[in-house]
């Protein structure tokens, strides 16, 4: 039960730097999308395939299509050169755009006695469809103009929708007080439990502002903390329960049932014990679509990242970089950018049985480990503040 103060203590829990950016990229939307057109499948997936970094947020700035790797392009004099195709037997490809509603690759060949040949795809939505356009030119001049239309896959199935606009959940890992006004220190009527769901009666009026003291909240052997605290503002809001009707703080609850940790981490296995049986499985949710992408062949084997989405919309990704290393990215929808906090302070206290070795928190970037050689976690929060991401690693070299 919280105590009759604004201040409550929090504990966070993230990874590395987050990247903000003004908007998504073309590649960021639409990447757990796959389009069919005839016999022909699209995934755009594929741009993960060039991404050495396996762990954390995927933010492909590069795409395999048609098995040519489109990066972007070099700067100045040398984008140049490389462009002009001015040797014998060269070639280039490039990714030209990746704004928010276009995506552009460029590839240029010359033969030995051949044209000087340049391909152009784009792709942007119109409507519901994929549009892709092919240009092609040889020496300057147009010989050919496509237009191809895409349709979502029916194996890429879509999240579920919120089955009542005015459900709530408890986002609060202690129990959270229902009170009879909408006011600290007015009667406890009842108390809702993580995940228990209420119905929204009425918006509230005036804001609260909660204090996250993380220096208060976690001791750990080595503790470097650039964020001290964060605030979250939010009203009391009236609810119907069980128990009746009330008023609880809205900024600790979330317009979709919370994340069940359980289904993502048991505890660090000894390195001496095989990982639990049933680790990573999801009993809560249904699985919608599966994906593997094949990065790289190593001398050790392949390294791999398989992705998977589920009807809540959360999407694991696992990873493997065919040598020592593994580990899992739960991506996780976020109700509002505040949610990111309350999570991540859940999360620290799925685990607090547990004794930490160092905990890192800064104003992007957040990390904590259980020894030296252990495993380890990271969160991050989308620049958008629409999702965040848990990161856990193990192996080692």
């Amino acid at each position: 039960m919280f105590k009759e103060t604004t201040v409550l203590v929090f504990v966070l829990l993230m990874g590395f730097s987050v990247p903000f950016a003004a908007q998504e990229t073309f590649l960021e939307k639409h990447l757990y999308s796959k389009w069919v057109s005839g016999q022909e499948e699209l995934s755009f997936l594929q741009a993960t395939a060039k991404n050495s970094r396996y762990g954390g947020a995927e933010a492909p700035t590069s795409f395999l299509f048609q098995g040519i790797n489109y990066a972007p392009p070099a700067e100045g004099v040398q984008w140049e050169v490389e462009r002009s195709l001015e040797c014998c037997m060269c070639s280039y490809a490039a990714l030209i755009q990746n704004t928010s509603d276009t995506l552009l690759l460029e590839r240029g060949a010359r033969g030995d006695f051949g044209p000087v040949v340049v391909t152009r795809h784009a792709f942007f939505l119109e409507g519901s469809a994929l549009i892709q356009t092919v240009s092609e030119c040889e020496d300057g001049e147009p010989v050919k103009e496509l237009r191809r239309v895409w349709k979502r896959s029916q194996t890429r199935r879509s999240p579920r929708s919120a089955a009542s606009e005015t459900a709530r959940y408890s986002n609060c890992w202690v129990p959270l007080n229902v009170r009879s006004e909408p006011r600290l220190g007015s009667e406890v009527v009842g108390q809702l439990q993580w995940g228990e769901a209420v119905d929204l009666l009425s918006a509230g009026d005036e804001d609260l502002d909660v204090e996250l003291n993380f220096d208060r909240s976690f001791s750990a052997k080595s503790k470097r903390l650039e964020l001290p605290a964060y605030t979250l503002s939010a009203p009391f809001v009236k609810v119907s329960f069980e128990g009746g009707e009330g008023y609880v703080f809205q900024g600790l609850l979330s317009p979709g049932p919370p994340f069940d940790f359980a289904a993502f981490y048991v505890a660090p296995a000894p390195s001496t014990e095989p990982a639990p049986k049933g680790r990573f499985q999801r009993a809560d949710a249904a699985l919608l679509w599966e994906e593997k992408v094949e990065v790289e062949q190593r001398e050790e084997g392949m390294a791999v990242k398989t992705f998977r989405g589920y009807d809540d919309g959360v999407v694991v990704k696992h990873w493997y970089d065919g040598k020592y290393q593994f580990g899992v990215t739960v991506e996780v929808p976020l109700g509002t950018p505040d949610e990111f906090y309350v999570v991540s302070n859940n999360l620290l206290r799925f685990l607090s049985a547990l004794s930490f070795e160092s905990l890192s928190i800064g104003p992007l970037s957040f990390y904590v480990n259980f020894s030296e050689m252990s495993e380890s976690f990271f969160t991050e929060r989308s620049s958008d503040g629409t999702k965040m991401y848990i990161h856990y690693e193990g192996g080692g070299c």
